[in-house]
């Protein structure tokens, strides 16, 4: 029960996105080439978490935004994000389960394998954090 107190406060605070790597799962092929993404994601102890990342090629105009908040919870090695609201309307009501790891003041969730909803390829997803 200790273990799993101390894990959830590695999470508590405010973390800034500061890499997200996006491959083909089959072949390996790097997606997101050019693309710029920039984010926040803050667990609080109640527990309540909320993330934000704004996705936007260099040079093209426009930007697709990603948010969602909810209760969060801690199985086994992964973080699962319980949405109560998201700019996703399909995601309100489902668990978001990412696997995680700590290394330093970084977070690394990653999402399951799946069907992506930009390219529909299967992919493999990372993003790593950094504790502000």
């Amino acid at each position: 029960m200790a273990q799993d107190a101390d894990i959830k406060a590695k999470f508590l605070g405010t973390w800034s996105l500061v890499g997200v790597e996006r491959e083909v799962a089959d072949s390996g092929e790097k997606l997101d080439q050019g693309v710029v993404q920039t984010g926040f994601i803050c667990y609080t102890s109640e527990p309540r978490m909320m993330v934000i990342i704004r996705r936007s090629r260099q040079g093209q105009p426009g930007q697709e935004i990603t948010s969602y908040a909810g209760p969060w919870t801690i199985e086994g090695d992964a973080v699962i994000h319980h949405v109560e609201m998201a700019t996703r309307e399909s995601w309100v009501g489902t668990d978001q389960v990412r696997g995680f790891a700590f290394e330093e003041d970084r977070l690394i969730l990653s999402p399951p394998v799946s069907p992506d909803y930009t390219h529909g390829s299967v992919t493999r997803r990372s993003l790593t954090w950094r504790k502000l």
